[in-house]
């Protein structure tokens, strides 16, 4: 049922959006870090994943026949609004549209906390391998773009349990039928240094839309503790392949600090104010800082 598009917002660069980047509730990140100076590391190596990600909590009152649900998100567009639905089926086969549920509202820094209350679950329970749960590109369901899901999670319950969590990502797996951009599905590594007064950046990414351009940049902070940009890069382009490797380096530094900085790489190269475009398909931790 779900469908695929890709549109651009706007071209006004916009910069509140452009303090808070992406973020994710994934395991860690990866981040190595070698050669440790004075003031922070010499080198770091990066793992750069798929935002955003997050969760769901299910709580069901058999009493009432209610479901509680809570949908957590880290890594949107800062001040993004997204629809989200309970759904039958799975997020490899997608069905119609079970439950309406609150649009998850994301804050300055890209982070979301939803809550809705679901009366008169005609299951009578939380069912298993039946449901998933659905996040959109939003604000609205169309066009196209503001109706391409951007996280999804199937609801298992095989113990018939009154409470569950599900894992809202995206990933190698496809999560809407036609498939998500190809843009959601990418991942790659970035190689930092310091070399002669200067960090060096090397980018790898796979996965991309074939011949697109995004946006990257580095920032203060992390991907769940998002900030402003410290160091603008070049736009990372992929080939026909949806392939991109990209060099480039940042004169007078001498060193990369600590769990302080992290890595961004945006949809597009137009940064305008909702999820379209500004939407942070990867991020990464620098520094020797814990992951997300």
């Amino acid at each position: 049922m779900p469908r695929r598009a890709i549109a651009t917002v706007g071209t006004l660069i916009v910069t509140a959006a452009l303090a808070a980047c992406g973020g994710s509730s994934s395991p860690s990140a990866g981040t190595q870090s070698t050669s440790s100076t004075a003031s922070g590391v010499s080198s770091a190596t990066v793992a750069l994943r798929h935002v955003p990600t997050g969760d769901a909590t299910l709580a069901y009152d058999a009493t009432a026949k209610a479901l509680t649900v809570e949908i957590r998100l880290t890594g949107l567009a800062p001040s993004s609004v997204h629809p989200a639905h309970i759904h039958s089926g799975l997020c490899e086969k997608q069905g119609a549209v079970l439950y309406g549920l609150n649009n998850v509202q994301a804050d300055a820094k890209g982070v979301a906390d939803s809550v809705t209350s679901v009366p008169n679950i005609k299951e009578g329970a939380i069912p298993n391998g039946t449901w998933y749960i659905n996040v959109h590109n939003g604000p609205a369901l169309t066009p196209d773009a503001q109706f391409e899901p951007i996280v999804c999670g199937d609801v298992a319950n095989p113990d018939k349990g009154t409470h569950q969590l599900v894992k809202l990502q995206n990933g190698p797996t496809p999560v809407a039928s036609p498939p998500s951009s190809p843009d959601q599905t990418a991942s790659g590594t970035a190689n930092l240094s310091i070399e002669g007064g200067a960090l060096k950046v090397v980018v790898t990414a796979t996965g991309l839309k074939p011949s697109s351009s995004h946006a990257m940049h580095i920032h203060m902070g992390s991907c769940e503790s998002q900030g402003a940009v410290v160091h603008g890069l070049p736009a990372l382009t992929a080939d026909a392949n949806g392939n991109a490797t990209l060099t480039t380096t940042v004169s007078g530094i001498s060193s990369i600090p600590v769990g302080a900085w992290y890595l961004n790489i945006h949809r597009d190269t137009m940064i305008g104010l909702g999820q379209t475009d500004f939407d942070p398909i990867l991020c990464g931790d620098i520094g020797g800082s814990s992951g997300y």
